[in-house]
Order: structure tokens, then sequence, then C-alpha cells
């Protein structure tokens, strides 16, 4: 058996995109790849947020695509193609050997930096791309990004809720009957396409009315043009696949809290929520959650993804946690070595001085 390595440059969602689409989601089917793995992700991602040209790493064995991983192609670095909009990056491969060549392939191919982010450091990809680093002689760095927190959905919905500490439990026991007290308490779970963009509607709006809308601080999905066109267009595409999932929490009819998650291979992932800034009291978001856990629970789901960081409100559910990883790599080469004194020593003495000037 053979394994060849190529990569496809300028590649932008259109026909060219196509011709590797299907064969790309039946190596993410063999593999049971996320949804982030997938093609119909990273072409919303890039119309959304691309930095530069679109390609993709191929590894075939005999012809056939082993493994495969899509990139952007900048001047001087070949990237991932994530933002802070994406879960995790993860290159696919139907064999370790198909993995370590593909490694191999990215590391030489970076002439002279390559840059891959959100990788899920306790994988044998991010464990792949260092030994390919050494190989090479590469200089390379890798940090933590975020630490994504995340449920085992095992043992049932009464023996996790009895891990979460008798304040916590309490305190979700007042919050339910304090709602319940002034009207009809619905959850209701979408998974579209009908009427998928008054839902999504709906949902922005109700995510956008808090801090997460405010001016030139937001995170909110409305909050820029491209995000909100990212949101809906990954919406219509997991829809199609069956994997959307829409959830909201309305009392006598009137949403409080939404989520933007998708569902696929046994996990849920939440990807977006938010609740109405002038119900904080009520807590309606932490209420939601308590009943999209429980829904996972008695859907007999794996796990639960929270994703983003580990801030505090996701630690009242969870202590566990993915570390999301950045790796980057110089080539032992002279434009790499330059690349890694600049990026090294030169790039942080420029940010404590521009620091200091904001002072």
């Amino acid at each position: 058996m053979r394994l060849s390595a190529e990569l496809v440059t300028d590649l932008q969602p259109s026909a060219a995109w196509d011709a590797i689409a299907e064969e790309w989601d039946a190596l993410a089917d063999r593999v049971g790849a996320d949804p982030f793995a997938r093609p119909g992700w990273f072409a919303a991602h890039h119309r959304a947020f691309g930095a530069g040209a679109l390609a993709v790493l191929t590894i075939r064995r005999d012809g056939a695509l082993a493994a495969l991983a899509p990139l952007e192609r900048q001047r001087l670095r070949l990237a991932s193609p994530t933002s802070w909009h994406t879960p995790f990056y993860t290159p696919l491969a139907d064999s370790p050997e198909a993995l370590t060549a593909l490694a191999n392939a990215l590391v030489a191919r970076a002439r002279p930096q390559l840059e891959l982010s959100f990788v899920v450091d306790d994988t044998a990809t991010m464990a792949a791309l260092r030994a390919a680093a050494v190989t090479a002689r590469c200089r390379s760095r890798t940090y933590v990004l975020e630490r994504c927190p995340y449920v085992v959905l095992d043992g049932g919905v009464n023996a996790y809720e009895q891990r979460l500490t008798g304040k916590r439990r309490a305190n979700l026991r007042r919050l339910s009957r304090r709602l319940e007290d002034r009207g009809r308490v619905e959850v209701t779970v979408h998974t579209g396409p009908d009427d998928l963009d008054d839902l999504l509607d709906e949902g922005f709006a109700v995510e956008a009315s808090g801090w997460k809308g405010a001016e030139g601080t937001g995170t909110a999905i409305l909050h820029e043009p491209a995000t909100e066109r990212f949101y809906r267009e990954v919406g219509g595409w997991a829809a199609g696949r069956g994997w959307l999932r829409l959830a909201f929490l309305r009392l006598d009819g009137r949403a409080l809290a939404f989520d933007f998650a998708i569902e696929a291979g046994g996990v849920h992932y939440l990807l977006k929520t938010g609740y109405l800034a002038e119900e904080r009291s009520a807590a309606p978001g932490v209420l939601l959650r308590r009943a999209m856990l429980e829904r996972a629970f008695d859907e007999g789901l794996r796990r639960y993804e929270f994703l983003g960081d580990q801030v505090d409100w996701k630690r009242e559910w969870t202590d566990d946690a993915h570390p999301a990883m950045r790796l980057t790599a110089f080539t032992a080469t002279p434009a790499g070595r330059v690349g890694w004194l600049v990026w090294a020593y030169a790039r942080p003495v420029v940010r404590r001085l521009q620091a200091a000037l904001r002072r």
C-alpha cells in the first residue's frame, strides 16, 4: 500500500470544493468525526471569516482518501481555518499510519510557519503533530487556548445531580418553583428546518438582549453581520442533516432563554446560549441548562459539551474539561529561523510596548 500527499490550494466552496466534499464526508463517517471536521462546517466558516486561500491537504492510499486536513494558505504561514467560533479542529485519518503521514505532510508544507488552533490535547492528533515537528527539527510551541467543559452522561441524571453541591441542588429547586409560580413554564427543542428563520430570529434576539449585545464589547450573534451569516448558514446545514437543536425556555409562550446547539454521534454540542437580560433574577439560563442536561440523559446521549472556555457558570455543572491547544511550528530553514525569532522574541516586546502606551 502506498500513501501519497497532495495539497490542493485556492479551493473555494464551489465546484472544486464539491468534488472533494463527498469523499471527505465519507471519511468523516468512517472515523466517527464530530460535525466540526466536515466540509459543510468549513465552507460556512470560510465564507464568514476566511483569512486566506482555502486549501485541503490529502493523504491517499492507493488512490483512496485516507486522511485530510482543511487549511488556509496565507503569505507566510499555513493555518487551520479556525476562529473563536470553532469548537475543535480535528484533521481526519483512518489509521495511525495515515495520521502520521498527514502530520508529516503538514509540517513539511509549512514554509515557514504552521499554526493549528483548537486541537484537543488528549488526542492522537496532537501527539502526531508534536512528533512530526520534532522529526523535522522545527522550532515549535504549544499552549492552551481554552479548556472546554463537558459532562460524561453515565449513571443517570439523578446520580449526576447528586454530584452537584447541596446548595446548588436546593437553588435549582427554588428557582424552578419560583418561575412556575409565575405561569406556564415550557422547554421546547426544535430540529428544523420548518420555521427555521423565524426561530433563529427569536433566539438571536434573546441572546443579544444582555451584555453579549453591548455595543463595542458584545459577543452576541447579532453583534457582527458575518457572525450572523455564519450561524444562519450552519443552522441550515445542521438542520438538513438532522443535527440542529434550537432550545427555548418559555414562560406563558414568551422566550426567556435560548440555546443554539448541534447534536450528532451521541454528543450534544452547545454552540451559543443566552437569556433575556430583564429576566436575569429568574435565572432562565440556569433552568434551561438543567432541562437540557436532563434531556441529554433521557435521550441516551454519551456526552454533553459546553464548548468555549471553563468560565464560572460552566464550573457549576462540571469540573471536566478538554484542553484545546494551539501549535505553532517554524521549519528548519532560514525563513523559518527568522520567523521563529520574530514570533518568540520581537512580538512579545511589541505587545508589551503597546500595553504600556495604553496605560
